[in-house]
């Protein structure tokens, strides 16, 4: 078969096992994809669950919520994200097989190390971050600085910066980051020192290279760099909200991704598991004959270590800036520390480790025992078969928080209250409310997973947290939530309906009853102003 047939065909493949991935392990909706869609919707249409505050709330993925958002008011939810997941995809197959070939691996071989990306991602992460799963703004991002990798992997490979491949890769980089400003910022940071510390050339033919990256890098980013700064600057105040503010987000609502010492024992292994993996793959690639192949594959294996090297440095900063073994709160600087700890130091790497293992490993295997292309393809095969097979065994039956059972009655109930309450309620709904907007289509008063990333935004979140906790607690205290505690949240909230299952018992009868979930109509309040 022809070069150009087989990379196209080894293109489809990654699309189309990437694609399978997605679905296996990520149910419509994922984790993910009511937060981004939803506001998504609003963007495009503010008068959608105008009174859910998350929705109102300033928007950090700009450009994302812009693309996406006028697709929702044309199709349905899970069109727009099956779309979505395909398309991205493609960008991160094409992505996958462009850094391939810069690594000088055959079209079989890009699959097999494509295959072998997923299972290791399916192992685990060190920080929680992943790439093959919903669709979001960080996926497409990834597919874009996947090219931005390939055209950057092939310039180095000579000794003069080639201006087209460093153009195209700043161009890519520079829409990573209108996309997810963090995916693709560090993305870009890691590939700008790589160019000045690691690219092949003296000082000056890594400057010339660094600029033909890096300026329509910039340019390219400026449609979300914009928007990003904009919240940014949006977010200065008081320094006392500002300070409380961080400390909620990175301490206690996202420390499992920001905050070092949240880490488990199994994401540590997980980590040296890769990082020993890399460095087992590149010492045999060392050992290599001196061949012209295996010389060129070794400089792009060592470019690739400098780019995973500079997401480390960068982990490494985050672990120093983050390590604690007193509670935050005794902590005198952690102010600071909540400051830098928010732009997740620690994303980068996480998805790199698997990238360059699966990448690493490949090679060389493929240099030290030459497989014959039957071979590659029957270990293809069968890796693909194990890899999908256990993608589909790890595929959750419900969210976190449900039961098989408790997830399709909390669908009914969201579908009752689209069909039979007004546009503009405003409903109560518990903590672990998944995909409300999604499915009901009205707004939340509160969302444990719908934390805003504005101080504004976070402080309204806890406020609104802590006042239910309150009412909670104060209305379960003679076991009975009667009229007077309704009247009492109306007051508060102005909620209109209770989406409920382990509140109650409640005085009142309520308006839609399963065998877990109920639904009550919170009166009007009977107080004037």
């Amino acid at each position: 078969m022809p070069a150009a047939r087989c990379s196209r065909a080894s293109a489809a493949f990654v699309w189309l096992f990437f694609t399978a991935i997605s679905f296996l392990i990520a149910p419509l909706p994922a984790v993910n994809e009511p937060h981004y869609l939803c506001k998504a919707r609003a963007l495009a249409d503010p008068a959608w669950c105008s009174r859910d505050f998350f929705l109102q709330s300033a928007n950090a993925h700009y450009c994302f919520l812009q693309l996406a958002g006028g697709s929702t008011l044309i199709a349905a939810p899970w069109l727009v994200t099956v779309i979505g997941r395909i398309v991205s995809c493609g960008l991160l197959a094409q992505g996958w097989v462009r850094v391939a070939t810069a690594l000088q691996l055959s079209p079989i071989l890009s699959c097999l190390s494509a295959v072998l990306f997923a299972a290791c991602s399916l192992a685990g992460s060190f920080s929680g971050e992943w790439v093959l799963g919903g669709f979001e703004s960080k996926v497409p991002a990834w597919g874009l600085s996947l090219l931005a990798i390939a055209g950057w992997l092939a310039a180095g490979q000579h000794g003069t910066p080639q201006k087209r491949s460093l153009i195209t890769a700043g161009l890519c980089s520079g829409l990573g980051s209108s996309l997810h400003p963090v995916v693709g910022g560090w993305l870009a940071v890691c590939l700008c020192s790589a160019q000045l510390l690691a690219a092949p050339g003296n000082l000056r033919t890594r400057l010339h290279g660094l600029l033909l990256f890096s300026v329509p890098a910039l340019l390219a980013a400026l449609p979300g760099l914009i928007p990003a700064v904009l919240f940014l600057k949006a977010g200065s105040g008081n320094a006392a909200d500002l300070s409380r503010a961080g400390f909620i987000q990175v301490f206690w609502r996202l420390r499992h991704h920001l905050d070092p010492t949240e880490l488990t024992a199994q994401q540590w292994v997980y980590a040296a598991v890769m990082i020993t993996l890399i460095v087992g793959s590149f010492r045999r690639l060392c050992h290599l004959p001196a061949t012209t192949q295996n010389t060129t594959q070794r400089q792009s294996a060592g470019l690739l270590l400098a780019l995973l090297a500079g997401s480390a440095a960068i982990a490494a900063a985050g672990l120093a800036v983050g390590w604690h073994t007193v509670p935050v709160e005794q902590l005198t600087d952690w102010r600071w520390r909540a400051a830098l700890l928010r732009f997740y130091p620690f994303r980068t790497l996480d998805a790199l480790l698997p990238l360059c293992a699966s990448l690493l490993a490949v090679m060389a295997a493929a240099g030290h025992h030459r497989m014959a292309i039957q071979l590659s393809q029957r270990t293809t095969a069968v890796l693909t078969l194990l890899v999908l097979l256990a993608a589909f065994a790890v595929r959750p039956a419900a969210p976190p928080g449900y039961t098989e059972k408790q997830y399709a009655e909390w669908q009914q109930a969201c579908a009752w209250l689209r069909q039979n309450t007004p546009p503009d309620a405003l409903i109560l709904t518990p903590r672990e409310s998944f995909g409300f907007k999604w499915f009901a289509e009205r707004a939340e008063y509160v969302c444990y997973k719908d934390c805003p990333q504005d101080a504004a935004g976070i402080l309204e979140w806890d406020r609104r947290l802590w006042l239910l906790h309150a009412w909670t607690l104060h209305s379960s205290g003679d076991g009975l939530y009667d009229a007077r505690d309704l009247e009492s949240l109306r007051q508060q909230t102005d909620c209109d309906y209770i989406l409920t299952r382990i509140l109650g018992p409640f005085a009142a009868q309520p308006v839609w009853q399963g065998s877990e979930w109920q639904i009550l109509r919170v009166p009007a309040s009977q107080i004037r102003p």
